[in-house]
């Protein structure tokens, strides 16, 4: 397994020692899905981190009323990292694959030993709750404006959510519906 590309990413966060880099050639695994498959399910316990070497996946929740709700897309080049995960407790979140993708995968039973033999480990993960804060943050931006600029500013922000995600994908990200989101992209 070629973990280069995973290197390169976390070498943007942090510089990594030599050992570091063997101890994860040495633990990480490798993972291959179809699309559509669910990688997790909410009220399980997640037990690995991923990173996407190839692919698309996303988060989502179902509300009371069954509603679906995307919260999250990740493309290749991205860490899914769950904090709910990494401190054991049961998440609400699904995460499925939308496309066939290819994961690097480390279990965080690991991912804590490393962490407290390698400062570097903490600077990733801190990075990572860091950039998930501030996507986190945008959504919020992007939720409070009006549902046409809202579909617009993401259109122009993500244009390759439009060709790997379904619309009705897009719509619950959104916070809008399906025939909505149609109605949008036929106008523009």
């Amino acid at each position: 397994m070629n973990l280069a590309s995973i290197f390169s990413v976390l070498s943007n966060i942090t510089g990594l020692s030599d050992t570091l880099k063997e101890e994860l050639s040495e633990k990480a695994g490798e993972e291959k899905y179809k699309a559509h498959q669910i990688i997790h399910a909410a009220g399980q316990m997640e037990n690995r981190l991923y990173f996407i070497e190839s692919g698309f996946a996303r988060n989502y929740y179902y509300d009371h009323h069954g509603n679906e709700h995307t919260v999250r897309f990740w493309k290749a080049g991205d860490i899914v990292f769950s904090h709910e995960g990494y401190y054991n407790v049961p998440s609400y979140f699904y995460t499925e694959i939308l496309e066939e993708s290819r994961l690097i995968t480390l279990n965080y039973i690991i991912l804590h030993d490393l962490d407290n033999r390698f400062s570097e480990i903490a600077t990733v993960i801190k990075a990572i709750l860091i950039k998930y804060q501030h996507e986190e943050y945008e959504k919020q931006k992007l939720i409070a404006l009006p549902a046409e600029e809202r579909f617009l500013l993401f259109r122009e922000n993500n244009p390759n959510i439009f060709k790997k995600a379904p619309s009705r994908i897009i719509a619950s990200y959104l916070h809008i519906t399906r025939e909505t989101l149609t109605r949008y992209i036929g106008r523009n």
